[in-house]
């Protein structure tokens, strides 16, 4: 019999961590009790300052955990972007991670990563992609 996963809401995350506050339950209780994995359980436990941090700023309690901190880094890395290609010069998708990686650091967010996933879902929504930039457009002396 296949299971559905099941993914907690913001509410439902932090009620979660409130209870091995109150009761003594491992991380098998507390995944039996929540039918979710014992994997989603350690994440939550292990994430718990950044989850409460979430819980103050978003009080709409249906918003699935997302991380509003990786906007200020979708921010920079579009100036990035706009400079590199204004001048011409191809980037790649492990590029574009490492840059990211390197704002996300400079920005003090430690738990952010620049995964292939957290690349496409940037990507696509500004239509960004990797190909060769050819043209004799940069090579022309605008002066003559």
């Amino acid at each position: 019999m296949a299971s559905k996963r099941k993914r907690l809401n913001l509410k439902e995350k932090i009620y979660v961590l409130e209870v091995p506050e109150k009761e003594k339950l491992r991380v098998r209780s507390l995944a039996e009790r929540f039918h979710v994995s014992k994997a989603q359980i350690s994440e939550l436990l292990k994430n718990k300052e950044g989850i409460r941090k979430m819980w103050v700023l978003n009080s709409n309690e249906n918003l699935k955990f997302r991380k509003i901190e990786t906007s200020e880094i979708d921010e920079v890395l579009m100036k990035w972007f706009r400079s590199v290609r204004a001048k011409n010069i191809p980037g790649s998708g492990v590029l574009f991670q490492e840059k990211a990686k390197e704002v996300g650091e400079s920005l003090g967010l430690e738990t952010f990563k620049a995964s292939n996933g957290w690349l496409e879902k940037f990507r696509t929504p500004h239509n960004i992609s990797f190909k060769h930039i050819c043209g004799e457009e940069k090579s022309v002396n605008p002066k003559k």
